[in-house]
């Protein structure tokens, strides 16, 4: 067997056998709270899902998510034009060349009875694809790099694919360059198609070749007008039909003049070969990583699309347990880690006071996978803990999605499971002592140091509060106070005394209030306050640094065995 047909075997069985692998993973994995179905159910409920997608309303609709947010990328769209150029760009580049070029034999062969991948527009088109991929990582290697919101959540799993797509892109333009000055590959070409063994014949095609076609040769052929002429008319015998000049691959070309002056130095490598094995080992590469981490989203998120027929609604719950049960890890696995639901996540400044990252969705739903596998230890679970408490439901990372994860869905189920297993959320142990106790704690203590890297706080800066004229809007439409008997007793303070405490500088007895601990971030009171004052954001930012300040000293905690020390009796896993 060639080293093609070896390495295709050998990575076509490793991707077929980790797809068999994550398969069962969606019928195993659970993040529920409650005893599950097993994996038949979930397996039966799958097929009845598909059958009553192909009625007629129901196939239109996963149909239709399929092309406008599947193929066109609305959702992307709406979160900003530079993205979805980018996502157009490596879409478009890169499965025009897996059609057109990697599949060749299964598609542009059968589709063009002309078809030879040396001649144009294919040459041309391989250039172009080729082009707008390498655009498109361009750009989304500069977004990763430049903005801090992107910048943040950018992991080793985002520079491994940008990094081996951009390789086979690079590697491909390299391997077209180096057999453009190949006189192995021209001496090859000779002997299959030329018919003749006269070496004036020969040397006649040579030198049309190293003029025309950018062929160099370890000693110039013999240069005379008759040899071009006979060049000329030996090539549009034998060589127009398969092979356009090359000038038409305009990526390629351009790298193979620029080298020609070492041509004879790569030649003698073989650096036709080198590129050949570095092309096509990276592809190779690239489907053997495919049923794993980000690899695996050009399958799953089509697949989580059509399943949830591109709702932007939290409605998993409302399906048949065991679908239910079978949609969620193919939604964990359609995350592209494209940062789209951190950067829209209202508990984003909780990771700014805290530094947990399993705060911001992106990253959270990673921990949720490794939780749901049981492959998170104690301090992970810690941190996937208040990363899921800290959550507050609001729906926006489920609507901003381009790969339609109901996300709203998969954090109740956790938080759910949490409340079961532990670790418990900070509010569960405050509850335990009066407010006062926690002031006066408060006090005690140094800032955190998340807190004190931070030089500038919303609750720091007079701005925030100052234009608070104690008008009580903000306690006027407050569902927590409207729902409480006694508020001065249940909640210690309403949020206009709160902002005024924050104006006579007494922000740690802020931090203590039932109130801070209580508020439901459901925006009302900054929504109606006439001055503008940021009171949700204000009270959010408080109840964090408070957390920031007593997670870091367990000493400070009771001792109710519910302290951030407190280990979960079980942790999640297979059904």
């Amino acid at each position: 067997m060639t080293f093609f047909d070896t390495g295709l075997l050998l990575s076509l069985t490793a991707a077929a056998l980790g797809l068999i692998w994550k398969i069962l993973g969606w019928l195993r994995l659970t993040v529920a709270p409650a005893p599950r179905p097993g994996m038949g159910a979930r397996l039966a409920a799958l097929g009845k899902g598909l059958l009553r997608s192909l009625a007629p309303c129901a196939a239109a609709r996963w149909l239709r998510a399929l092309i406008v947010d599947g193929l066109l990328q609305r959702r992307i769209a709406s979160n900003g034009f530079y993205r979805w150029l980018m996502h157009m760009l490596i879409f478009t580049g890169f499965m025009g060349l897996l059609i057109m070029h990697g599949m060749d034999e299964l598609t542009s062969e059968l589709w063009f009875s002309d078809y030879a991948p040396t001649l144009d527009p294919f040459q041309w088109l391989r250039n172009l694809f080729g082009v707008l991929a390498l655009t498109g990582l361009g750009i989304a290697a500069w977004r990763r790099l430049s903005q801090p919101r992107v910048k943040r959540t950018t992991g080793l799993q985002d520079w491994v694919l940008i990094a081996l797509l951009a390789g086979i892109m690079l590697s491909g333009v390299g391997l077209e360059a180096s057999k453009i000055i190949s006189p192995h590959v021209f001496d090859s070409m000779v002997e299959d198609y030329l018919g003749s063994d006269d070496e004036a014949e020969i040397n006649a095609l040579r030198l049309l070749w190293a003029d025309e076609y950018g062929v160099v040769f370890p000693v110039a052929p013999p240069r005379s007008d008759e040899a071009l002429a006979q060049g000329r008319e030996l090539n549009e015998e034998s060589c127009v039909y398969c092979h356009s000049r090359p000038s038409s691959a305009f990526a390629s070309y351009p790298l193979a003049k620029a080298v020609a002056p070492l041509g004879n130095i790569l030649n003698n490598l073989r650096a036709d070969l080198l590129f050949y094995y570095l092309h096509v080992g990276l592809c190779f590469l690239g489907l053997v990583l495919l049923p794993w981490g980000k690899f695996m989203h050009p399958l799953s998120a089509p697949i989580n699309l059509t399943l949830r027929r591109g709702r932007t609604t939290s409605d998993t719950a409302s399906a048949a347990p065991a679908l239910a049960d079978a949609l969620r890890p193919i939604g964990m696995d359609a995350c592209t880690h494209c940062g789209a639901c951190s950067e829209h996540c209202s508990v984003a400044p909780s990771f700014m006071a805290l530094g947990t990252p399993d705060i911001l969705p992106s990253e959270k739903l990673g921990a949720l996978k490794r939780h749901a596998a049981g492959r998170l230890d104690a301090p992970a679970r810690r941190a996937f803990a208040e990363g899921s408490q800290i959550c507050t439901e609001c729906l926006r990372c489920t609507t901003v999605c381009p790969s339609g994860i109901d996300l709203q869905d998969l954090w109740m189920q956790s938080k759910a499971r949490l409340r079961i297993t532990g670790p418990h959320e900070p509010h569960a142990v405050l509850q335990q002592r009066p407010t006062r106790h926690w002031a006066k704690t408060l006090r005690s203590l140094p800032p955190a140091l998340a807190e004190a890297s931070r030089s500038v706080k919303i609750c720091d800066n007079r701005d925030s509060f100052w234009g608070c004229v104690q008008c009580t809007t903000c306690t006027s439409v407050c569902p927590v106070v409207a729902s409480s008997e006694a508020p001065a007793r249940e909640l210690d303070l309403t949020p206009q005394q709160i902002m005024n405490m924050l104006r006579m500088g007494l922000k740690e007895e802020a931090m203590g209030a039932e109130m801070v601990w209580s508020c439901v971030t459901c925006y009302k009171c900054q929504e109606n306050c006439p001055q503008g004052v940021r009171v949700a954001d204000v009270l959010y930012e408080l109840r964090t640094l408070a957390w920031a300040r007593l997670r870091e000293h367990p000493e400070a905690w009771d001792e109710a065995g519910t302290s951030p020390g407190h280990e979960p009796e079980t942790q999640g896993g297979e059904a």
